[in-house]
């Protein structure tokens, strides 16, 4: 969190004033803002196309959990897109595109996969990792009955 309120916006400002330098002020705003449209028309057409895959998934009977990962990285997507630099924009649309999504939701998976709780069962009885087990029973109360 400290890198993304503090350092990821004085390494934007920074990037924009060399690149500022390096080119034209014009130049910069323009490029800034294209990266800008051209992201928020493919978070919009990527959104929809996610939307109507979970649909069809959902109509199909089938979980639909790689397109709700989809969901997930576009979204973040538009987060980043909100945010003004280049760095955050050139990201955004790379989870945008479909080939580029595909390789960090392979790391994402990967990644959930080793944070997972695992079980494991010695002599009928299941261990879970990290998670303490509380033994209960639910005891039902007959109704009251009203006087009169």
């Amino acid at each position: 969190m400290f890198f993304l309120f503090t350092l990821l916006p004085i390494v934007e400002i920074v990037l924009l004033i060399w690149l500022a330098t390096k080119t034209s002020g014009l130049f910069v705003l323009a490029l800034v803002v294209g990266t800008g449209v051209l992201g928020a028309l493919l978070a919009r057409y990527q959104g929809w196309q996610t939307m109507r895959r979970i649909s069809q998934e959902l109509d199909q009977g089938r979980m639909p959990a790689e397109s709700l990962v989809d969901g997930l990285l576009i979204l973040l997507a538009a987060f980043l897109l909100i945010v003004p630099g280049l760095l955050t924009d050139v990201l955004a649309i790379l989870l945008l595109f479909p080939p580029s999504r595909r390789v960090l939701k392979s790391l994402v998976r990967s990644r959930l996969k080793t944070r997972m709780v695992t079980i494991h069962s010695t002599s009928g009885q299941a261990r879970y990792d990290h998670d303490e087990i509380i033994d209960v029973k639910v005891v039902e109360t007959p109704p009251r009955q009203l006087p009169g």
